[in-house]
This record gives structure tokens, C-alpha cells and sequence, in this order.
């Protein structure tokens, strides 16, 4: 083959004229990819401070969820607290009430004790000792009441003795009358 020197210069040309317009496809490329790059970049910015905003507001949910907590426990303590100051000051009610009662009894148990007594003995014994007031003598206002067709919560209200006392009271009348 005899090929003339000016048929490599052709060839020559022409590949440089292809390299020369593949050249720029390249630069495109790289500047298309360098693009893409700065989108990407930008849009993970993007999300990085999207997400770092919302767990600031996940943060502040959490410490307001932490303080209504810390406000409702406080209340609760204080709640607890004045129901165990109620519940002193209704034991000791209780046991002044109980007190009161053992009392009751026992000037019901001497009276009935008298009354036995004074019943054997002679009509001197009766001259000596002085009368003994009876219950209802005694408790005329809880008797008006309770003959006024009052329930027993009502006249404890207004007598202030406590339910029990009441319901005492109201029996051991009953037992006197009928002794």
C-alpha cells in the first residue's frame, strides 16, 4: 500500500477534529456533573436544617410535656397532703366522739344503775337523793328535732354532735322510757 503522505495529514485532521469535538461533551459533563453535585449539596443542607428545626421543636414539646408533668405532680403532692391534714383532723373528731360516747354511756349506765337502785329502795331514799334529769330533759333540743320528724344527719348538723352520738342518745331514751 502505498499511502501519500497528504492522506495522513487528512487522517490526522480528522481525528483531531474529533477529539476537538468530543473535548467539549467532556467539558459539559464535568460541569453537568459538577451541577448535580451543588443540587445534592444544597439539598441536604436543605434537609440537615429542616430536621435540626424539628428536633428544636421536638425539644421544646418534650421539656413543656415536662413541666405540665412536673406542675400536675406538685398539685397531686399538695392534694395528698391536704387530704392527710382531713383525715387527722377526722381521726381526731373520731376520737373525741368515741371519748364523748364512753362518757354517755356511763352516766347511762349509772342512771340505770339509780334507777335500780332507787326503785328497791323506799320512798326516803327518794326524799334524800335529788331528782336525775331525764335524757330528754337533758338533750330537749335534739328531742324537738327529732320529734319534728328530723333525720338523724340533720340534727347532728344542728346540735353539733357527731351521727353516732345521735342514734346513742335517741336508743338510750327509748330504754328509759320503757324501764
Amino acid at each position: 500500500m502505498d499511502l501519500k503522505p497528504w492522506i495522513y495529514i487528512v487522517l490526522l485532521g480528522i481525528a483531531a477534529v474529533l477529539y476537538a469535538l468530543m473535548l467539549p461533551k467532556r467539558r459539559e459533563e464535568t460541569v453537568s456533573s459538577e451541577r448535580v453535585v451543588k443540587e445534592v449539596e444544597s439539598t441536604l443542607e436543605a434537609y440537615m436544617a429542616e430536621v435540626q428545626n424539628e428536633n428544636e421543636q421536638l425539644v421544646e414539646l418534650v421539656s413543656q410535656m415536662k413541666q405540665e408533668l412536673t406542675a400536675k405532680q406538685q398539685a397531686q403532692q399538695e392534694q395528698v397532703s391536704e387530704l392527710r391534714q382531713r383525715m387527722l383532723v377526722a381521726e381526731q373528731k373520731l376520737t373525741e366522739s368515741d371519748t364523748r360516747l364512753r362518757i354517755a354511756e356511763d352516766q347511762l349506765t349509772r342512771t340505770a344503775t339509780l334507777s335500780e337502785g332507787s326503785a328497791a329502795a323506799t320512798s326516803e331514799v327518794e326524799d334524800i337523793s335529788p331528782p336525775v334529769p331525764s335524757i330528754k330533759s337533758r338533750y330537749a333540743e335534739l328531742f324537738d328535732l327529732y320529734e319534728q320528724g328530723k333525720s338523724i344527719d340533720v340534727i347532728a348538723k344542728n346540735t353539733g354532735f357527731q351521727r353516732g352520738e345521735v342514734q346513742l342518745i335517741i336508743q338510750l331514751a327509748k330504754q328509759e322510757e320503757s324501764v
